[in-house]
């Protein structure tokens, strides 16, 4: 009579231990591979913008302008080494990522302390850039995508907002550019200070010039937009004399009012 097999449970142990090991080394094979493959993948499907202020994120109109271009951009950070900001780096990874016509490229100034010269005469501080294309190159210093003020008391640059991508898109659209819209502030007659609003139109890759309109009888034909703002002219025979001129071939013209001053 035969005596039915009794299997050893610790030879069960065995086969069940290495059933486990073998599944345990399947999974970190797939973990391993899938880490691979996200590090593979560009910045922009990789990370998240999970800030309150989207600082990861880059609009559709940077979009359009890094998708058109035909030449190579780069853009040079000038930072000494462990004083990244996360912030812009993780900006740079983006349009790094978003075109191949775009690098960035590092510059650390205590390697090369005469870099940050060939494109301006500031004190260049720590995350400042440099967008180049060809012969032509825009300076964007720390303070233009940090936004603040200096404090008058300690001296100290209090960042009140970020206009990284503003700042980028922008002299990426410069360098790559040959014409920019040409924008003619009037003045001769008491306009209005418009330094602020000058720059940021500058910013924007828009041309300003001077126009007075008493030394010339028509608005230059180059003239993309005419703007006025707060004449005051010395009599109302004045402004009848003012107004008939302000007909541009531009394509546009920009008149705020402000306050006129009457003359006794």
């Amino acid at each position: 009579m035969k005596l039915p097999k009794i299997s050893s449970p610790r030879g069960n142990a065995l086969r069940g231990g290495s059933y486990a090991l073998a599944v345990t080394a399947v999974v970190l094979a797939i973990l391993v591979a899938v880490n691979v493959f996200a590090c593979a993948l560009p910045a922009t499907l990789t990370r998240q913008d999970i800030s309150a202020a989207q600082l990861y994120s880059v609009t559709s109109n940077t979009k359009a302008v890094v998708n058109n271009l035909t030449e190579d951009v780069t853009i040079y950070w000038i930072v000494q080494s462990d004083q990244e900001d996360d912030v812009i780096q993780n900006l740079l990874e983006k349009y790094d990522s978003l075109s191949d016509h775009i690098t960035v490229v590092k510059r650390n100034p205590d390697v090369y302390p005469t870099f940050a010269q060939q494109y301006t005469d500031e004190e260049v501080a720590n995350n400042s850039l440099v967008v180049e294309c060809g012969d032509k190159s825009r300076y964007i210093p720390f303070t233009d995508i940090y936004l603040g003020e200096v404090n008058m008391y300690t001296g100290t640059y209090s960042a009140t907002d970020f206009d990284g991508e503003g700042a980028i898109t922008s002299a990426i659209d410069y360098v790559t550019s040959d014409e920019y819209p040409q924008i003619y502030l009037v003045e001769g007659h008491g306009e209005g200070e418009l330094e602020e609003f000058a720059r940021q139109l500058e910013k924007e890759n828009l041309e300003i010039q001077t126009l007075s309109l008493l030394n010339v009888d028509a608005v230059p034909e180059d003239a993309d937009c005419l703007m006025i703002y707060a004449p005051r002219a010395t009599s109302p025979r004045r402004r009848r004399r003012f107004w008939p001129t302000m007909s541009p071939a531009a394509g546009s013209c920009w008149y705020a009012p402000g306050r006129w001053r009457a003359a006794c």
